[in-house]
């Protein structure tokens, strides 16, 4: 459904989107599935090694979440709504946050800043630990779980991205955040162009993430978090602190405005409900012990 509105959209903000830019992801794919099919053709003898085939399928329905709506948010920018930036900075005065200072007070402790750099740069990696850990402890529940809230997440977040565009905090109060400047500077050119009706072609190998308001980098990280609660003490805490960094990154590196992570809490709220009032009764519950249910 999500790819089939991101066809209408491309056609709509005449963006083209080439999708042979990325075949050996493509082919990746394809390879997962293929084992995922041969395994459920060859189960094993106990019904707990089927574990093993649905987590190739996860790792496919994974992978291809990410395929279709990661150029989707080119195509919400590309709508050409009016910035909220005004919008969200009043928000952030409002909870006394300036952004720009807290910046520029990390950017005097170097270690702080180092640290904060090398968890925000912790995301994409983090976002396939759930799928490694949890068939490892055959916890089935919790990889669909995971499963569904990165799906409401990342569509919810996209919306919002296409009803209310954000230039981003550092683009809206003209300072430099604290990363790379060729990064920041891809990005605010992509968002202008696309916003400005400029930019038509896309290859998926040039992606940048484009989402602003809710902070999907928050999202993702408490999703990961929440999702290995389960698995042993030092696990979950090692990845929890991490998290703690990658948040606190979003806006003391400049990154993001405060009130972003307002609205990370409101999906994440969100997507909690949805799960238990419709997905818990789809997928198994967290507590299954990996019977097929």
């Amino acid at each position: 459904m999500t790819f089939g509105a991101s066809l209408l959209i491309y056609r709509f903000t005449r963006l083209h989107v080439d999708w042979t830019s990325d075949w050996l992801f493509l082919m990746l794919v394809g390879l997962l599935a293929t084992l995922w099919m041969i395994l459920i053709q060859s189960p094993g003898r106990h019904q707990r090694d089927w574990i093993v085939a649905e987590s190739f399928a996860a790792a496919v329905v994974f992978l291809l979440l990410f395929q279709v709506t990661a150029p989707l948010q080119y195509g919400a920018v590309a709508l050409g709504r009016p910035f909220v930036d005004p919008w969200l900075s009043a928000a952030d005065d409002w909870l006394g946050i300036d952004v720009a200072r807290l910046a520029e007070w990390t950017a005097r402790h170097r270690s702080l800043r180092v640290v904060l750099n090398m968890t925000y740069a912790t995301f994409v990696p983090q976002l396939c630990v759930p799928l490694i850990v949890l068939p490892l402890v055959r916890d089935r529940g919790s990889l669909w779980e995971y499963l569904w809230h990165l799906h409401v997440c990342i569509i919810v977040a996209i919306v919002c991205s296409g009803l209310w565009p954000s230039a981003c905090v550092f683009a809206y109060r003209r300072f430099e955040p604290l990363v790379p400047h060729v990064l920041t500077e891809q990005v605010t050119r992509q968002l202008m162009d696309l916003h400005g009706g400029r930019f038509h072609e896309l290859r998926l190998s040039e992606m940048q993430g484009l989402i602003s308001f809710p902070s999907f980098h928050a999202a993702g990280a408490l999703l990961v978090t929440w999702a290995l609660r389960r698995c042993r003490w030092w696990l979950w805490g090692v990845v929890a602190l991490i998290n703690v960094g990658l948040i606190a990154a979003t806006v003391m590196l400049g990154l993001h405005y405060a009130v972003d992570l307002v609205g990370t809490a409101m999906l994440l709220g969100l997507s909690l409900w949805t799960y238990r009032r419709w997905g818990s009764r789809f997928l198994v519950r967290p507590a299954d012990d990996g019977r097929r249910d």
